[in-house]
């Protein structure tokens, strides 16, 4: 882990923090200026005000390429700590289950005793690397106004696929072995995992008025029953103005019959970027989990095969966890079902994600 750790730049920061506490002297002055604007004349206060504004912008240019190296840089530490974490408490796991089945009467006291002390060995050396890390990071968000302005996350590349597929393992840090039995016991099958919930069958198309199907284009419903036949001799009916079609508003209010609602797709932008892809756009029904059948697929050990599930609806995007073991979570707070509003930050087991409404 060290030597990947060794491998993130970090050579950015101190040309960073030179910049931020350049800034702050200079904000601070601005800041001093307007208990002092009465002490001058008004030509004097708003030409030292002009330049100091001018050297805060001069600032924020010579900062802004640096402080995306740093991001890119960052991302890639977030990822390592999320991986020594992972490790870390799948130790602790494997730890307590020797301990379990010591309890049992299951391992001899000299088995039970190197096993102990192996993973106390391999428990030391991963605290050693997230303390490493963890001060890395200190320096990262040191440089910065705050983790949130850090934590940016970067552009999605043209042509990025939905599908994500695991890294490739690095050399120090290892997914969870199950622990063997010892000689003589015997050996419990794990539980199967739930069958994953069905997927509903997509809504018909239903007809327009005055015949022929409806064929709307991408993040387009059509809402409203069939209008009834006019009566006989009555002129036909007329083409629907642009005022029948409206965008869903922020209320959620339930449109006229008949009228056309426009839903723009949403999507979920990924904050680590060891998934392959970095935007996922979301469908009316969308489901995440780490088999191939979902929509979206995070093929992590701690994401279960169907996870959670986003739908849409005339309000917005509603997430709700489907049973999961290690838990969905917005804003940090760990949830079975939440409405998203743009800008919320939604962590599917350990994979991170920024959620926009479009």
């Amino acid at each position: 882990m060290l030597e990947q750790l060794q491998q993130i730049d970090t050579s950015v920061i101190d040309e960073l923090m030179e910049i931020k506490q350049e800034r702050e002297t200079v904000s601070e002055r601005l800041a001093k200026m307007v208990e002092d604007q009465g002490k001058v004349s008004d030509v004097v206060y708003r030409r030292v005000r002009r330049d100091y504004e001018a050297k805060i912008a001069a600032l924020e240019r010579k900062a802004a390429p640096l402080k995306d190296k740093a991001r890119q840089e960052f991302a890639k530490l977030k990822s390592l700590l999320d991986r020594i974490e992972s490790a870390h408490q799948a130790t602790k796991l494997d730890k307590e289950e020797v301990e379990f089945r010591h309890k049992l009467g299951e391992f001899p006291e000299g088995d039970y005793d190197k096993r102990v002390s192996e993973l106390d060995d391999k428990l030391d050396k991963q605290a050693s690397e997230l303390e490493e890390a963890e001060s890395v990071k200190e320096q990262f968000v040191g440089a910065f106004d705050s983790e949130e302005d850090l934590a940016v996350p970067p552009a999605a590349p043209a042509g990025a696929v939905r599908s994500a597929e695991p890294a490739a393992p690095e050399p120090g840090i290892t997914t969870p072995q199950p622990v063997s039995p010892a000689p003589g016991a015997t050996a419990e099958l794990p539980l199967a995992e739930p069958a994953p919930p069905l997927v509903p069958p997509p809504l018909p198309v239903p007809e327009l008025a005055g015949g022929g199907l409806a064929t709307p284009g991408e993040g387009t419903v059509i809402l409203g029953e069939e209008a009834p036949p006019p009566p006989p001799g009555s002129a036909a009916p007329a083409v629907a103005s642009p005022a029948d079609t409206k965008e869903l508003s922020a209320s959620g209010s339930t449109p006229a019959a008949g009228k056309t609602v426009v839903l723009v797709k949403g999507k979920l932008i990924a904050i680590d970027t060891d998934l392959g892809a970095t935007e996922f756009a979301l469908e009316p029904l969308t489901f995440i989990g780490r088999t191939p059948e979902n929509q979206i697929r995070l093929n992590k050990p701690a994401v279960s095969r169907r996870h959670a599930q986003i739908a849409q609806s005339e309000s917005g995007y509603l997430l709700r966890d489907l049973n999961s073991e290690n838990g969905t979570y917005v804003n940090g707070e760990r949830v079975k079902e939440r409405p998203l509003t743009d800008g919320d930050r939604v962590q599917i087991g350990t994979v991170r994600f920024v959620f926009r409404a479009g």
